[in-house]
């Protein structure tokens, strides 16, 4: 048995699914993305609707369709943080073995193509 950082067993077959997504799409990281995320909510119902559920609460307490907090109760800054995307530590965290920073840069448009490839997990309404 194969056990991964925390302890826990590894699903090869899995692995070696996700590997084979990766070399056939190429550069392309999206549907290997989209195979972690079916994975993750197949494998942990619970805390997917929980994250489902959190998100629309953050929906609900933001001041805007842009997400943004209220400058009155953030005089730091100014009103001006945003909160955009709510993606799962545990999803994140697989996306980042399956691709190194140099292969995935996790920039600016890459969050702004996840928003538009995964709007169950946008919390602001505008981007």
């Amino acid at each position: 048995m194969i056990l991964n950082s925390l302890g826990e067993p590894v699903n090869v077959a899995f692995v070696e699914h996700i590997i084979k997504v990766k070399q056939r799409s190429g550069s392309n990281p999206w549907p290997v993305i989209e195979e972690l995320f079916k994975v993750w909510e197949r494998t942990h119902p619970k805390q997917y609707k929980s994250h489902l559920i959190y998100i629309k609460d953050v929906r609900a307490t933001r001041r805007d369709k842009f997400a943004s907090s209220d400058p009155r109760k953030d005089p730091v800054h100014n009103g001006i943080l945003r909160y955009t995307l709510d993606i799962p530590d545990t999803v994140m965290y697989m996306i980042r073995k399956v691709y190194s920073a140099n292969e995935l840069s996790m920039n600016r448009e890459f969050f702004l193509e996840f928003a538009r490839k995964f709007p169950k997990y946008k919390v602001a309404e505008k981007l």
